[in-house]
């Protein structure tokens, strides 16, 4: 594959992302007691991403659906999704996400790719 080749498809695939987001790092601040607090705000260079944002099962990757949690003493089933980001996106499972006004941990990252032309997570909304 030539260089010119792969560039291209780079740039038609970003073509193709909708949304932007925001990757969110965090701080963690001592409380003075042998803890900390964490704080989250955009890292560097993760401002205004873009992005487009499928349900799991809609983009192919089923076995992270049917999962359900604990709140507020209630099991509330909750689904996977899966952002796509340009491919030289630097995110990683300790990152989170805010996209529009919803934000999702990340809680894994689609690297078995022959051509890296994108990024693409697996997220949880918080």
């Amino acid at each position: 594959m030539l260089d010119s080749e792969l560039t291209l498809m780079r740039a038609e695939i970003e073509a193709l992302l909708p949304d932007t987001a925001n990757i969110l790092e965090v701080s963690r601040v001592s409380d003075g007691q042998g803890g900390y607090t964490d704080s989250w705000g955009t890292a560097t260079g993760g401002t205004a991403v873009a992005c487009r944002l499928d349900a799991a099962a809609s983009a192919g990757i089923s076995n992270f659906q049917g999962n359900e949690v604990m709140r507020g003493g209630a099991v509330q089933p909750y689904g996977r999704w899966v952002a796509t980001l340009p491919y030289n996106t630097t995110i990683t499972t300790d990152n989170r996400l805010e996209i529009n006004t919803r934000t999702f941990n990340v809680i894994a990252l689609d690297t078995n790719k022959s051509w890296q032309l994108n990024v693409r997570v697996i997220l949880e909304q918080l």
